[in-house]
């Protein structure tokens, strides 16, 4: 138990970033998941106009995340590229 006020409040801080950054991670994760999801179905002719908006969403979730600290930026950047990269091969195939 925290002794001095700043200290409280310094705890009660932190577990409200816990909060936000759980859901902010959890959100990036899904978005994720549910374009790889996309993928691996059988889409057709449909394909671009399902997966372009995904992979924008997933893009910018992940560099919202990166931005925030959630991950490194770098990460982010690998993550978007080799998701364009199965996207474009995806629509293509």
């Amino acid at each position: 138990m925290a002794t001095h006020a700043s200290a409280a409040k310094a705890a009660r801080q932190a577990v409200v970033r816990n909060q936000r950054n759980n859901q902010a991670r959890a959100r990036f994760r899904t978005i994720v998941k549910n374009l790889r999801t996309a993928m691996k179905a059988k889409l057709g002719k449909d394909a671009e106009k399902t997966l372009q908006p995904l992979l924008n969403e997933a893009q910018k979730v992940l560099m919202k995340a990166a931005s925030k600290n959630l991950i490194k930026k770098k990460t982010a950047s690998r993550y978007v590229a080799r998701l364009s990269q199965a996207v474009h091969k995806a629509t293509r195939a």
